[in-house]
């Protein structure tokens, strides 16, 4: 056994490095700009499911099959994998069969691309997928995520399709497409309530040390029936899943949070529990990272959710709509937001954002025609009235010399902003 430790050793290293000596370099995904990938082609040997399948890679000296995990996409999970009788969550086996569908019809051929080829998850390689259709290749993640039968899963070792896939999942999210159809897998509890949901991805001051500075708003858009939520699950991308107990409930045009730490009351605040953050924050360069939060109800049913940060059809009915101003200096410093409109409008849906910290505005934030709200950055928010909030900071944030406060969506749309000395909006 000693004497065959050393041949298995090189032999695993030989597995594990030959498909990056027989790559080329191609566009990661074909037809669309952006960095340069390794390119491998394959013949696949099996799928597994909606978004994993085994191939035996071109020119790299064996027949050994090699687990590929498609680079930025996420399907259902799949529970019972045997090509006989495949069972799932609600749109898992669909995402499967589409999958083999289309390996078909690139004849059991395919294109593997990655940026760097040495990139893995959970020891299987990650790669962009492609299949040869009309003589030309066509990628396998834009077709899944644009049917909705995949969610959009960001990586910033892979961010090549990252922009790309972003906008495709949003227009899919819209158009209530696969996973993303309210009663796809059949009328879960309340159908006929509209839920609307938030998510606060980015924490006060470090992500990581403030697990609980991230956390999830349900809104009940119905205001005569309340929605029960017992059994159904708040996710994000991964496999990461938060489930409300039997008691929870949301209130006619209510609301429920969900704090991805500990803090919780179990009533109207519930806790995930986590001691890390679940989203990813969003980024606006050549990575273009951003994440999704997902409602499931008891069926497998999205009842709701929210893809950031907005790539696609980006308005907002407030945009031009409110004025602010900033006094920076001394210890009362405060921001105001003023209504320039001819009707009143809701503050709750939108977050102020200054270095490092951010403001939300609780339900009930609604601004008259010509009325200002101030927020004072020091000061108790059992001090609050109407129109004079505090934020609740114990120090001063905003700088003297020159700063920026931005409002926005939770999606990270800017739909207002102010700024002192030297900076712009």
């Amino acid at each position: 056994m000693r004497r065959l430790l050393p041949a298995l050793v090189l032999l695993a290293a030989v597995l594990a490095f030959a498909p990056a000596a027989a790559a080329k370099r191609g566009a990661c995904v074909p037809g669309q700009v952006g960095p340069s990938c390794h390119v491998w082609t394959a013949k696949v040997k099996s799928v597994n499911d909606g978004d994993t399948l085994d191939v035996d890679v071109h020119g790299d000296g064996t027949a050994a099959s090699r687990r590929i995990r498609m680079t930025g996409v996420q399907a259902m999970e799949q529970t019972v994998y045997s090509s006989r009788q495949r069972q799932g969550e609600c749109n898992a086996v669909v995402a499967t069969l589409r999958l083999e569908q289309l390996v078909r019809k690139g004849r059991g051929v395919v294109r593997l691309a990655a940026e760097d080829p040495e990139s893995t998850s959970h020891r299987r390689l990650r790669r962009l997928v492609a299949v040869k259709s009309g003589g030309r290749w066509r990628d396998v993640g834009t077709t899944l995520i644009t049917e909705g039968l995949a969610l959009w899963w960001p990586t910033l070792s892979e961010s090549a399709p990252n922009d790309f896939y972003s906008v495709r999942s949003q227009r899919a999210l819209a158009a209530q497409r696969g996973v993303f159809d309210p009663d796809g897998c059949g009328p879960g509890p309340a159908p006929a309530s509209s839920l609307r949901l938030s998510v606060n991805w980015d924490a006060d001051g470090s992500d990581r040390a403030n697990p609980s500075g991230e956390w999830v708003e349900i809104t009940n858009l119905d205001p005569v029936n309340p929605v029960p939520l017992g059994g159904w699950h708040v996710r994000d991308t991964t496999l990461s899943r938060y489930y409300f107990p039997v008691h929870a409930s949301v209130p006619p045009g209510g609301t429920v949070t969900l704090n991805v730490g500990r803090l919780g009351d179990e009533q109207t605040v519930f806790a995930w529990g986590r001691r890390s953050p679940a989203f990813q924050n969003a980024t606006h360069d050549e990575n273009a990272m951003g994440d999704g939060a997902y409602l499931l109800d008891t069926l497998g049913n999205v009842r709701a959710a929210m893809i950031y940060p907005c790539r696609d059809v980006c308005s907002d009915p407030l945009e031009d709509a409110l004025a602010m101003t900033v006094d920076p200096t001394g210890e009362r410093e405060s921001i105001s937001v003023t209504n320039l409109t001819a009707g009143p409008v809701d503050l709750d849906p939108y977050v102020l954002k200054a270095e490092h910290y951010s403001y939300h505005f609780r339900p009930g934030s609604v601004l008259q025609p010509s009325e200002s709200m101030r927020i004072e950055v020091r000061g108790a928010p059992e001090d609050d009235t109407a129109l004079e909030r505090h934020w609740g900071l114990s120090r001063t944030i905003l700088r003297d010399s020159g700063g920026v406060i931005e409002l926005s969506t939770y999606a990270d749309l800017i739909i207002g902003c102010a700024a002192w000395g030297p900076r712009t909006c």
